[in-house]
């Protein structure tokens, strides 16, 4: 069976000269526009866009440090964190600082249950 041929991606959404992405991300628009998304502060909402390409599409996913080193601060990502957990978007499934691991958090659909 033949690959399917990479869209590429318009020039304004993309650095690549080609267009064509290796990584990326889909946000759909009832996510974009639900009340639980878009009360979350700049810092978190700018996280949670880190851990969706982060995770691959996949539902579970490790987040190390050095993936939001440069994004925020230790403090702004646990605050970040906190407000993701609460608007029902990620769960912590691992907390492995004890075993300087990476975390393993997992996407939520309990958004879709929050007013």
């Amino acid at each position: 069976m033949a690959r399917p041929k990479k869209t590429p991606f318009p020039p304004w959404q993309t650095a690549k000269a080609n267009g064509i992405e290796e990584r990326y991300i889909r946000l759909g628009n009832s996510l974009l526009t639900h009340p639980a998304l878009k009360q979350l502060p700049n810092a978190a909402f700018k996280i949670y866009v880190y851990m969706a390409l982060e995770s691959g599409g996949k539902p579970t996913f490790e987040f190390p440090k050095a993936k939001f080193s440069g994004l925020v601060s230790k403090d702004g990502f646990q605050k970040s964190l906190k407000a993701l957990e609460e608007a029902g978007l990620i769960e912590v499934d691992e907390k492995n600082a004890n075993l300087r691991k990476p975390n393993v958090y997992r996407f939520s659909e309990a958004w879709k249950s929050l007013k």
